[in-house]
C-alpha cells in the first residue's frame, strides 16, 4: 500500500510539474513578447505584476484552506457546508476586492507616480486581475484537495496560453504598452477562471449546507494567511523596494528579468508542495501516517541545488531563453546565479510552511511573520548607501540580503516542522492557538475521535 501511494504521489507530482513547467514557459514567453514594450514600460509591467501577489497576500490562503476542506470530506454533510463555504467566499471575496479597487482608485495619483505607470489604464486592468486572482484560488483548492491534479494541472497551463495569445497581438501587432500587457494578463485571468468554475461545477453547483459559521472559517483563515503571506511576502519586496528606489529604469529592468529567471525556478518547483499539502492534510484528516513530506523536501532541494548549479555555469542561459531577440537583457546575467541561491532558502521554506499548515500546528507563525517586516526594515535601512553604489553592486546587495532573509525563514520553518515537541513558549499562546485549532474538527469529529 505504501508503495502505491508514494507512485501515485511521484505520478501526480511529475504531472503538476510538467503542467506548471508548460503554463511557465508560456508566461517566459510573455516576456520575451513584453521586453518589445521598451525598458520603462516593461519595468512598469514587472512591477504591476508583483503588486498584484502583494494585493492577494490577504486571501493568499484560500487555496489551502480549500484544498485542506475539500480533502477532508467524506460525507454528504461535509461536502455541502464545503459548497456554503465556497458560495460565501465568492461574495466575501468581492466586497473585499472593492473595498481594495476603491482605496487604490482614490490614490491613484500617487500610486501611478511611485509606480511609474505613464498609462493609468494600467492599474484599472490590474484591479480586475486582482478580482480574478482572487477567485481563481478557490478552483485551485478544490482541485487539490480532492486530488483531481489532472484539471488542476491544465489551470495553471491555460493562464499562461492566453496570457501569451493576446500579448502577442496587442504588443507586437498593436504596438501597445504595459496597459496592453495587463489586458492580456486579465484575459488569461479570465480563461482560468472560467474553465476552474466549469471543472468545479459539481461542487459549487449543488445545493448547500442552511448556514455558514464566518467566525470559524475566519479563525482558520488567519493562521494560513499569516503562513503563506510569509512566503509571498519574501518574493515580492525587493522588485517593489528596487522600482521605487532607483530611477534608471533601463537597470531597473534587468533587475526584473534577472528576477524572474529565479522565481521561475520557485514555480517550477512549488507543484510538489501542492501535491505534498493535499497529502498531509488528508493524513491528518484521516489518522494516516506518511512520508509526503520527506519526498517533497527531497526533490525540492534537488531541484533547486540542480537549477543553482546551472545557473552559476551558464547565468546567461535562462536569459537567453527567456528574452530571445532581446540581447539587452543578458547583461541581467551576473544576477542570475545570486537569485538562483537566494531563493533556494525561500523554496525550501515553502515547503516546510505548508507542512505545518497541513498539521495546523499554528503556534510556529508567531515567529515567522516577523521575518518579512525585518526583511524590508533591513532594505530600508540600507536605501542610502545604496543609492550611492554602482547600481549592479547594489542590487547584488538587495539579493544578497533577500538570501539571508530566506535563511532565517527557512532555519525557523524547519525548527517548527521538524520538531514540535521541543517548543517551550506554549503557555505564552495557549488562548489563541486551541482556539484555532479547534476549528479544523467538527464537535462531531471530536466526539468520534474520543469514542474510539
Amino acid at each position: 500500500m505504501s508503495v502505491k501511494r508514494e507512485s501515485g504521489f511521484v505520478r501526480q507530482s511529475s504531472w503538476m510539474v510538467m503542467a506548471t513547467f508548460a503554463g511557465g514557459m508560456f508566461m517566459a514567453m510573455v516576456h520575451t513578447v513584453a521586453r518589445k514594450m521598451g525598458p520603462q514600460e516593461y519595468s512598469t509591467f514587472v512591477t504591476l505584476l508583483r503588486l498584484l501577489i502583494i494585493m492577494g497576500i490577504p486571501t493568499a490562503a484560500l487555496q489551502t484552506i480549500f484544498a485542506r476542506q475539500a480533502a477532508a470530506v467524506t460525507n454528504d454533510v461535509q461536502r455541502r457546508h464545503l459548497t456554503a463555504t465556497v458560495r460565501a467566499l465568492l461574495l466575501g471575496t468581492f466586497l473585499v476586492w472593492v473595498v481594495c479597487a476603491a482605496a487604490v482608485l482614490a490614490a491613484m495619483r500617487p500610486l501611478s507616480h511611485l509606480l511609474k505607470v505613464s498609462n493609468p489604464v494600467a492599474l484599472y486592468f490590474t484591479l480586475i486581475v486582482g478580482l480574478t486572482g482572487l477567485w481563481i484560488p478557490l478552483a485551485k483548492g478544490l482541485l487539490q484537495g480532492q486530488h483531481r491534479f489532472f484539471g488542476l494541472g491544465w489551470l495553471q497551463i491555460s493562464d499562461g496560453v492566453g496570457r501569451f495569445g493576446v500579448m502577442l497581438v496587442v504588443i507586437l501587432c498593436l504596438g501597445g504598452k504595459a496597459a496592453a500587457a495587463m489586458f492580456a494578463a486579465m484575459v488569461g485571468q479570465l480563461m482560468t477562471i472560467a474553465i476552474g468554475a466549469w471543472l468545479t461545477h459539481s461542487i459549487w453547483g449543488v445545493r448547500p449546507a442552511s448556514t455558514f459559521d464566518w467566525k470559524k472559517w475566519l479563525a482558520e483563515a488567519l493562521p494560513l494567511t499569516m503562513g503563506l503571506g510569509t512566503v509571498l511576502l519574501m518574493s515580492s519586496i525587493d522588485m517593489v523596494f528596487v522600482q521605487g528606489l532607483f530611477t534608471d529604469t533601463r537597470q531597473t529592468a534587468l533587475y526584473g528579468g534577472a528576477m524572474l529567471t529565479g522565481f521561475a525556478i520557485i514555480q517550477f518547483i512549488a507543484p510538489v508542495a501542492l501535491v505534498m499539502f493535499a497529502r498531509v492534510a488528508q493524513n491528518v484528516a484521516r489518522s494516516e501516517r506518511g512520508n509526503s513530506l520527506g519526498l517533497t523536501l527531497s526533490a525540492t532541494i534537488l531541484f533547486g541545488a540542480l537549477a543553482g548549479i546551472g545557473c552559476t555555469l551558464l547565468p546567461a542561459l535562462p536569459l537567453r531563453l527567456m528574452y530571445l531577440g532581446n540581447p539587452d537583457m543578458w547583461r541581467a546575467a551576473p544576477l542570475v546565479p545570486w537569485f538562483a541561491w537566494a531563493l533556494l532558502p525561500l523554496t525550501v521554506a515553502n515547503v516546510l510552511v505548508q507542512n505545518i499548515l497541513a498539521r495546523a500546528r499554528f503556534q510556529a507563525l508567531l515567529w515567522l511573520v516577523l521575518v518579512p517586516p525585518a526583511y524590508a526594515a533591513a532594505l530600508c535601512l540600507q536605501a542610502p548607501s545604496l543609492v550611492r553604489m554602482n547600481q549592479f553592486d547594489a542590487f547584488i546587495r538587495v539579493i544578497q540580503t533577500l538570501g539571508v532573509a530566506s535563511t532565517v525563514l527557512c532555519l525557523l520553518a524547519a525548527w517548527f516542522s521538524l520538531r514540535p515537541k521541543t517548543l517551550t513558549f506554549s503557555d505564552r499562546i495557549s488562548e489563541w492557538v486551541p482556539a484555532v485549532s479547534d476549528t479544523t474538527t467538527s464537535p462531531q469529529e471530536q466526539k468520534g475521535g474520543a469514542t474510539s
